[in-house]
């Protein structure tokens, strides 16, 4: 048994304890104990943490979407607790047979401080990207000794607080960087354990020209420099490949890289590796996208060489622990239909379709495409519109009207509020029913890099967030924003003398003597 599940078992009481044994019961599936929920969607093999009750009204974990949309409001992001254990629990079961590894929650997916919490009181370890990672991490009483540091900008203050706190290893990227971490161990008087990320040069992000890591060929010397530094102290090696990746063969090229590169520095460096990091990118559990990993069958194939050469085996999964355990609920502003105003039996408000009336007699086929306005922007979600990513949209309410000469199918384009043409969840997004204003729409598997990539563009409220335990229980972890915190910490500036205005007044003041001038000489 490992150094995490010895520590993560012996706080197996009370809420998480619950959770963790439940997750280990049902590992891939989640459990659902909601009686009043239907049966769940599924994907990619998986269950989904929503699904509709019997009066098709959507419930996300057990809870009522509706009843979530009442007390916070819209947009709202939705968590289950259970599937992102569960999650986590898919990569411990995989590594059970294994008693050296160490792995580390992404919390750039998504940084609130109550997930990171979760993480912890389950054994994760964590790897951060910024200070603001590291000070997340700290503030909830995370054990340094468990955090790794990776990034290829770290400043001289992110540096500073990293090597006085005392975490695990820092990933280094570059040579300066190398230095700079030596200087400012030397400065503290700490030894500062390091891990260089190499670049291996597979055929994705990693190749020669990627920002992330240290060439390959470059990695001996580099690797000398650090073991000759009184400040320093080599802990791994690790590599960066990418996200969203499908295959486990870039994967394995790497692994072997990295194993041929950590006997090389054993045997002609004397240098002795203690740990593999291969990082994360693991694709992730996204409705829309079935082709996704075997993550245990990944897993176990990537480890056994590592572990059997007695080395420890670093992952720092983020996606795929973190995106199908989120939902992002938000409501229908306004529908609007082409052509659907201004005359006949067509109403604007209800979003009717335009056309004289007709004989009831069988379903017609799919009604013509409508724009579906919703209070979400891109600034809440901005993956559609930076990556082109479509995740699945469901109706909070799933109910049918089988009526005659009804449409069998109508289609949409879901879009936000933002003054931009790419502010586009979903193009021809095909539905049964027929959306209305004041409805709302479910957005899936947003639990990684969603919140954590919000902004107050068009100063809009960034929104709150929701976490659902068992059943009926929800906690609000992060409030909704204010338009005043949006500019709380903004000054004017009454100070600045503008010289433009002075030059406005200056020839407002000739031409009023201009017109003073001609005035006097028509007298």
């Amino acid at each position: 048994m490992s150094e995490n599940e010895d520590k993560s078992k012996e706080k197996e009481t009370g809420f998480i304890g619950s959770i963790r044994r439940l997750s280990r019961r049902f590992s891939g599936t989640l459990l659902n104990v909601d009686s009043k929920a239907g049966p769940h969607m599924v994907h990619s093999g998986r269950k989904t943490i929503y699904s509709y009750d019997d009066e098709e009204q959507l419930r996300i974990g057990g809870v009522s979407a509706e009843e979530l949309i009442e007390k916070y409001g819209t947009p709202l992001y939705v968590y289950d607790v259970n599937r992102l254990t569960d999650n986590y629990n898919v990569y411990l079961g995989s590594l059970k047979s294994i008693k050296n590894f160490m792995l580390c929650y992404a919390v750039k997916a998504n940084p609130n401080l109550a997930l990171i919490d979760i993480f912890a009181r389950l054994g994760c370890g964590f790897d951060v990207v910024s200070g603001g990672e590291l000070s997340r991490c700290l503030s909830v009483g995370v054990d340094p000794s468990k955090i790794v540091y990776s990034g290829c900008g770290k400043s001289i203050e992110e540096i500073d607080y990293a090597v006085r706190s005392e975490i695990h290893c820092i990933n280094v990227e570059s040579w300066l960087e190398l230095e700079r971490i030596e200087d400012r161990a030397r400065t503290h008087n700490k030894t500062q354990n390091v891990s260089i990320r190499i670049n291996p040069d597979v055929n994705l992000e990693g190749s020669s020209h990627h920002k992330f890591g240290v060439p390959i060929h470059e990695a001996p010397e580099i690797f000398n420099r650090a073991k000759a530094s009184a400040h320093l102290k080599v802990k791994g090696i690790s590599c960066h490949l990418g996200s969203g990746i499908h295959q486990l063969e870039p994967f394995i090229e790497a692994r072997d890289k990295l194993l041929s590169l950590a006997d090389e520095l054993r045997q002609e460096n004397r240098i002795w590796i203690e740990h593999i990091n291969l990082g994360g990118g693991f694709a992730a559990q996204i409705a829309t996208n079935l082709n996704v990993p075997d993550i245990p069958g990944w897993v176990e194939k990537l480890a056994k060489p590592i572990t059997d050469r007695g080395l420890k085996l670093v992952l720092e999964p983020g996606r795929s622990l973190m995106a199908d355990a989120g939902l992002l609920l938000t409501k229908i502003e306004y529908v609007k239909r082409f052509g659907s105003c201004g005359s006949g039996t067509s109403s604007p408000r209800s979003g009717s379709l335009a056309g004289p009336p007709t004989t009831p007699t069988s379903k017609t086929p799919i009604a013509p495409k409508a724009f579906v306005i919703v209070d979400t922007g891109f600034n809440d979600f901005a993956r559609t519109a930076l990556y082109g990513q479509q995740h699945k949209l469901i109706p909070t309410n799933a109910k049918v009207d089988n009526l005659p000469g009804l449409p069998m199918d109508y289609k949409y384009d879901i879009v936000g509020p933002i003054c931009e043409s790419t502010d586009i969840f979903f193009k021809d997004l095909i539905l049964s029913q027929k959306l209305e204003p004041n409805s709302a729409l479910a957005i899936c598997d947003v639990g990684a890099y969603g919140m954590s990539m919000s902004s107050n563009y068009n100063s809009r409220n960034r929104p709150a967030e929701v976490l659902i335990s068992d059943g009926p229980t929800h906690t609000l972890i992060r409030e909704r924003e204010s338009y005043e915190e949006q500019y709380a910490k903004e000054r004017i500036a009454t100070d600045i003398n503008l010289r433009a205005l002075e030059m406005l007044e200056e020839f407002a003041s000739r031409e009023d003597l201009a017109q003073n001038d001609e005035q006097n000489g028509s007298q």
